[in-house]
């Protein structure tokens, strides 16, 4: 069931996207004049690497939420926890969720890096350092609505995300299924999932 509009979560939850989405445009300013010719040489180089970087990040953040803490956990219990721990028990609700619902634990979790990206000085190799910032902080946007597209019905899915799924450049439902499939202990990553494989191999080796 989606928050009522007035909720406090749902209210913190508007605040941290607004502030996400505000910062995210003052620095992709930033970057555009600071960069100018370069703009697209670096974007080249900074998406691929950050859209990989993504799928780590969000495999160690789900792995933490899902093994550690509680919903009563302070501040973070309410805006990252309780979205994963709630997930586990209806995995389909989050089909059903708004954009708020929906993005507003990722724009939290993104802050960090989009507000690294807002600050650091723009100089020769920096700009390559903030436009990775800059796409891992739209990558964590992303990678829950990945993660929501993975858990969908094919019919309510757009032809193009099929494709990006079937070609795992996104999370495939095939692939994400085993996370939801009893010990519930692998699989964590959710941006594409590339790293899904070793991370499994080294929380089986973490565990022994």
């Amino acid at each position: 069931m989606t928050p009522s509009t007035t909720s406090p979560q749902r209210i913190v939850e508007q605040i941290v996207i607004a502030l996400f989405v505000l910062l995210v445009c003052w620095s992709g300013l930033r970057l555009a004049v600071a960069a100018g010719w370069l703009l697209v040489p670096i974007l080249s180089i900074a998406v691929p690497v950050a859209w990989l970087l993504t799928d780590l990040l969000s495999g160690l953040v789900h792995w933490a939420c899902d093994s550690f803490g509680s919903v009563n956990t302070p501040i973070l219990g309410t805006l990252l926890i309780r979205p994963f721990r709630e997930h586990h028990g209806d995995p389909q609700a989050m089909t059903r969720h708004d954009f708020v619902e929906t993005h507003g634990a990722s724009c939290f979790a993104a802050l960090p890096f989009v507000i690294a990206s807002s600050l650091l000085p723009l100089s020769g190799i920096t700009m390559l350092l903030q436009a990775t910032l800059l796409s891992i902080a739209l990558g964590a946007l992303a990678t829950n609505q990945c993660h929501k597209w993975a858990h969908m019905e094919d019919v309510s899915v757009p032809a193009s995300i099929r494709w990006a799924q079937r070609h795992h450049l996104i999370l495939p439902g095939w692939h994400h299924h085993q996370h939801h499939t009893a010990p519930f202990d692998s699989h964590f990553c959710m941006a594409n999932g590339w790293f899904n494989p070793l991370c499994n191999a080294l929380l089986r080796r973490w565990r022994r």
